[in-house]
This record gives structure tokens, C-alpha cells and sequence, in this order.
């Protein structure tokens, strides 16, 4: 029995304690097989680090998981962020290693929901970024749209939308001009291969990459594209819950409701049953 009386069993202090030993063990084992390390990372955020007694003891773990790379990357960061947020880890290197993550294969990925979702929370939830690291992700993301399926692309121009009316000083990558007519002033200074935000000189660039996207076969895709740097102060953010779970098929659907709603509206009747085959 413990001080206050209640036998080891039934504290619950003693239960965390060994399920967070347990968890540790099982995450340390040197051959533990890739699948297995992906299925753990998927509840630890979750449904461990909430309840064990010690979560920054997890910190280690989820930094090697994040050098794995792939599916295991995004999954190993999004237990950081929560190690950051929650439990007040400092992981300098965070954004970075998010901005490494945006490529154009997590678009297609198992998992991709929880890589927009945590997209949503590093970026658009805060305004204390630097403009550097926002200019740079709005240029990554939306050349990853470029070649994203049409529900990727909607969300990366909500969230470029949103982004830039939060961080006015990045406005200048939708309202930068040409200058000069010669094609020293159409070079895009953007270095699509720097891994490090501070040297992606996204500032420097424009979001050219709306202009391709306002010709998309999408009709959804090219209408939101023509609205981005359009926005006036009324304009309400778009809400980003909306734009996580489209898929091929829903999107397909609202298309269709919309031309069927259209198609009633713009043929209306006038017609008059005639009383007889000839009129008078």
C-alpha cells in the first residue's frame, strides 16, 4: 500500500508510469520493423503522450523516426509539434524539417489528411512567423499544387489565401510586377532545392504559380485560383476543416449538384397546355 492508503494497482500514476516504460521499449528495439514504427507513431500523439507521466521522454524516439523519412517523417513530426505545444519541447529545427516534408509525393499519400491538418496548425494559427518561412512555404505549396490532385490544390490555395491576408508583408509574391521588359526580370530567384526556409529567397520570387493554376481542368481549382490576392478585408478566411477531406469523389459530386441546381435554373418554362390541336 501506498501513503494515501490505496493498494499499487489502483493509482493511476503507477499505470501511466509503466505504460509509458512499455511504449519506450517497444519504440527503442533496434530492429523494430518500418510498419510497426508507423502504426505506433499514428496513436502516439494522440493516445499516449496525453496520459504517460514523462511525454518529453518520447522526444528522442520521434527525432530519429523523423530521419527514417517518407510517411514515417510526417508522423515522428506531428508527435514534436505536440511535444512543442503541450509539453514544451524546444525544437528549433521544427520548421525546417516541415518544410522538407512538402513535396508533391505527400499529396498522394496514405496519410496526407494529418499532413494538411498539421500544415493547418504550424502555419495559419500563428502570427508570429517570420515572412521568410511563410513566403517560402506559399511558394513550395503551390508549385506542389502544380502537379497535386485537384482536392490538394484546393487546399493549398485556401491556405496560401489565408496566409497572405494574415502576413500583409508577404503580399508582395502576388503583387510583384515584371519590371524591366527583358528576361533578367522574369527569372523566379525561388531555389526549389534549398531545404532550409532562409535560403529559399522566396521573398525575392512571385506566385507565379497561380497564373498556371487559374488554367486548371478543375473548375473549383481555377475559380479559387483567380480569387487568391483578391481578397479585400471583409473577406472571411476560408475555414480549413472544409478543404481536409475532399476526395476525388466528393468533389465530383458537389460538381455534378452544382450543374444539375444550374441546368433547373437557367430553363424556365413558360409553356400553356392548348385547348385544342388548331386555334381559332
Amino acid at each position: 500500500r501506498s501513503s494515501t492508503g490505496k493498494p499499487t494497482w489502483q493509482q493511476s500514476t503507477k499505470h501511466r508510469r509503466v505504460l509509458q516504460e512499455s511504449w519506450l521499449a517497444v519504440l527503442k528495439i533496434p530492429t523494430l520493423p518500418n510498419r510497426a514504427l508507423k502504426q505506433a507513431l499514428q496513436h502516439l500523439p494522440t493516445a499516449i503522450l496525453p496520459i504517460v507521466s514523462a511525454p518529453l521522454r518520447f522526444a528522442d524516439v520521434c527525432t530519429r523516426a523523423y530521419e527514417v523519412g517518407g510517411v514515417t517523417s510526417l508522423l515522428a513530426l506531428h508527435s514534436l509539434f505536440v511535444l512543442m505545444m503541450d509539453h514544451g519541447l524546444e525544437y528549433p529545427k521544427f520548421y525546417a524539417s516541415l518544410y522538407r516534408l512538402v513535396t508533391s509525393r505527400n499529396f498522394y499519400a496514405k496519410h496526407r489528411t494529418r499532413f494538411f491538418r498539421l500544415l493547418t496548425n504550424c502555419l495559419a494559427k500563428s502570427d508570429m512567423l517570420p515572412a521568410y518561412v511563410v513566403a517560402a512555404f506559399c511558394k513550395r505549396l503551390a508549385r506542389c499544387a502544380l502537379t497535386a490532385p485537384p482536392s490538394g490544390a484546393l487546399f493549398v490555395l485556401a491556405l496560401i489565401s489565408n496566409l497572405l491576408r494574415r502576413h500583409g508583408e508577404c503580399a508582395c509574391l502576388v503583387h510583384r510586377g515584371t519590371g524591366r521588359g527583358d528576361d533578367a526580370s522574369l527569372e523566379d530567384k525561388f531555389d526549389a532545392d534549398a531545404q532550409d526556409p532562409a535560403q529559399a529567397r522566396a521573398l525575392e520570387s512571385s506566385l507565379w504559380e497561380l497564373a498556371a493554376l487559374e488554367r486548371h481542368c478543375h473548375p473549383a481549382v481555377s475559380a479559387l485560383a483567380r480569387s487568391v490576392g483578391t481578397e479585400n478585408e471583409k473577406t472571411p478566411m476560408y475555414d480549413m476543416d472544409e478543404f481536409l477531406l475532399h476526395t476525388y469523389k466528393s468533389l465530383f459530386e458537389t460538381e455534378r449538384k452544382r450543374i444539375n441546381q444550374k441546368k433547373r435554373m437557367a430553363v424556365p418554362l413558360t409553356f400553356e397546355k392548348p385547348k385544342s390541336l388548331f386555334t381559332d
